[in-house]
């Protein structure tokens, strides 16, 4: 399999696993509106956290490889817009080393709250206190990855444009999303459960820009 089409594959199977994953995590362990409620939630249940978790982050990370991959193919002082090539290169490389830490928050919050027989209550409480702030960790990072992710989505979508990388449609709704993200990461506006219409037309456009990228667009 050549680079071209372990691109397009992470940028069409990443988003689906993501998106699937964050759906069933939603609606089988529970949405978490606070840091105590996500912990108890993951106490409940754990092994599907487990194996929630880790599914979806290596899906999660797998897209913005993807991602990395096409950026670079965009790099280079030669090529029309290679500077904003290079940029959301440096940007996706970033992002994706936080998405590592940031998507495994839940199972770092499964290994805090293991009991021992010979826990006391006080150890439990403590345990329990350390789980909720992995969650309000967790939170904080999630932020920051929305805001340069929007960020790396526009810059993205700026040198595909320039370069007509995929298509014109695909590179301009990066670049709207993008700016969509950026907005979400710094005001506050609660979309409820429409945040996952939002994140289901990206991962439609990113799993459209994974088809062009395997036809050699």
């Amino acid at each position: 399999m050549n680079s071209t089409k372990v691109m397009g594959w992470m940028l069409i199977l990443g988003p689906v696993v993501t998106f699937i994953t964050g759906l069933l995590t939603n609606f089988l362990v529970g949405q978490g509106n606070t840091p105590t409620e996500a912990v108890q939630e993951i106490i409940d249940n754990q092994n599907l956290t487990t194996i929630l978790t880790v599914v979806n982050s290596l899906g999660f990370v797998s897209a913005l490889v993807g991602a990395t991959l096409v950026s670079k193919t965009m790099s280079g002082e030669d090529k029309k817009g290679g500077i904003f090539g290079q940029i959301s290169t440096i940007l996706f490389v970033g992002l994706t080393t936080l998405a590592i830490a940031t998507t495994l928050s839940d199972l770092a919050t499964v290994g805090a709250i293991q009991s021992a027989a010979t826990d006391t209550a006080a150890i439990t409480a403590a345990k329990f206190n350390n789980a909720v702030t992995i969650q309000i960790v967790g939170g904080v990072l999630w932020n920051g990855l929305l805001f340069y992710w929007g960020v790396g989505f526009i810059i993205f979508g700026i040198a595909a444009l320039m370069q007509k990388r995929l298509h014109m449609i695909v590179d301009w709704i990066f670049v709207v999303f993008g700016t969509i993200f950026l907005i979400l990461s710094i005001a506050p506006v609660d979309l409820g459960q429409l945040i996952f219409i939002v994140f289901g037309l990206m991962v439609i456009n990113t799993i459209v820009g994974g088809v062009f990228v395997l036809k050699g667009k």
